[in-house]
């Protein structure tokens, strides 16, 4: 009789481990299928995805190659120029410990720490504004073009290819800036002009002060605060902003024009190289797993002993930070879009959820409802930043369409 109820009661406790084990199966397949055929389309070379739902790690893969020539297959300590989710990771995640540990308004200009712009048209900007990209800074300045001459070679004054003392300053691999080059950059971002306030205008060019801030109100570097408050707290160490080995890190883009060379180890993005990837809107590499691991300090339904921000702040940097409709961003984190017709990433995400994407083919979502957080990496720029194919067959939101409908089986 004694078999029998434990027999039972064995059955009862393992039926939805089985249902459980099906739904992760089939997640698994259909988007090993559908990063495979990816593959084969050529919208990027090779891959990595990440998958957490609740407390259950439901994959994590590569897949690939470095690069077309199938030489060097993606392992899962392999990394990715993370391109714009180093806004997240270094300067938001920064800010959201500064202001839990200093108690900053949210709504207080951030020429209270950085004085040079004290006395520019971005003297009374928020942090808010900054952070929501709504406070008419624009996009984006083409810092490089200065440094090049008609013809496209270097102007000698600003970049050399030796190190010295002068040039020292790592753009990329044999190639150095003149270091009093960045006060132009700094120069340049303070006398840009300004686009409408209240209007969404997304901008990289808030996040070049964010380490200045860190200086400022920590005494520590814009890198030594990221190591100590998170990176070192990690027990994957594949985070770093100057790659050692070259053979784990995925290339991205063959740069004509500027650099003249592939990118490979050093940041893709020309505005962040020009801080050897230090400027805070670009710069970090990693890889799904670290990403994976670090985005367990917002996931608000973990383990307490884990987290870092308090969950007032967690939840302040990613509800959506304006009643601006057309605008879908929180501090630093990007959100679902408010048109319910045709909503990015996709349709059936909750009003809680956030993420970011990057440039480079880079993205990661979290979605506290379902307690699911997500992260896919690409090099989807090499060869060539021409290649549109990860878009145009809605890689990113095929793979949240397979998690929602079998986590809803």
């Amino acid at each position: 009789m004694l078999y029998k109820y434990l027999k039972l009661f064995f059955l009862i406790i393992t039926i939805p481990c089985f249902s459980q084990v099906k739904k992760i199966d089939s997640i698994n397949y259909k988007i090993t299928q559908l990063i495979d055929s990816s593959i084969i389309k050529k919208a990027f070379p090779g891959a990595q995805i990440y998958l957490k739902i609740g407390n259950s790690l439901v994959i994590n893969e590569s897949f690939g190659f470095h690069t077309y020539d199938s030489i060097i297959k993606v392992e899962n300590d392999h990394i990715y120029d993370l391109a714009s989710l180093t806004k997240v990771f270094g300067p938001t995640y920064a800010l959201m410990k500064i202001f839990d540990d200093h108690n900053i308004d949210i709504n207080q200009p951030v020429s209270s720490y950085i004085k040079e712009l004290k006395r520019s048209n971005k003297k009374n900007t928020t942090f808010l504004e900054a952070l929501s990209h709504s406070g008419g800074w624009i996009p984006y300045i083409n810092h490089q073009k200065n440094i090049l001459k008609r013809n496209d070679s270097y102007k000698k004054r600003f970049i050399r290819e030796q190190k010295t003392n002068k040039f020292s300053v790592a753009v990329s691999e044999n190639l150095f800036l003149n270091k009093k080059y960045q006060k132009k950059i700094y120069r340049k971002i303070k006398n840009s002009e300004i686009k409408k306030r209240g209007e969404y205008l997304y901008s990289g060019l808030f996040f070049f002060y964010v380490p200045k801030i860190i200086k400022t109100l920590t005494g520590q570097s814009y890198l030594e605060y990221l190591e100590n408050s998170f990176f070192n707290k990690l027990k994957n160490k594949d985070l770093t902003f100057y790659p050692k080995d070259k053979l784990k890190v995925t290339p991205t883009e063959y740069d004509q024009r500027f650099r003249k060379r592939l990118i490979h180890g050093t940041v893709h993005d020309e505005a962040s190289s020009f801080f050897s990837g230090l400027s805070g809107n670009a710069g970090l590499f990693g890889s799904a797993t670290s990403i994976g691991e670090l985005i367990g300090f917002v996931e608000d339904w973990g383990n307490e002993s884990d987290k870092i921000f308090s969950s007032k702040t967690i939840k302040q940097f990613t509800k959506y930070a304006t009643n601006n409709v057309n605008n879908r961003r929180g501090l630093g984190f990007d959100k679902p879009t408010r048109n319910k017709l045709d909503k990015y990433p996709f349709k059936d995400l909750s009003e809680k959820s956030f993420g970011h994407t990057g440039f480079t083919g880079t993205f990661f979502w979290v979605d506290p409802d379902i307690e699911m957080s997500l992260v896919f990496l690409t090099n989807r720029v090499f060869p060539s930043r021409k290649n549109e194919k990860l878009y145009d067959l809605n890689v990113r939101k095929k793979i949240l369409e397979i998690i929602f409908k079998h986590t809803r089986i």
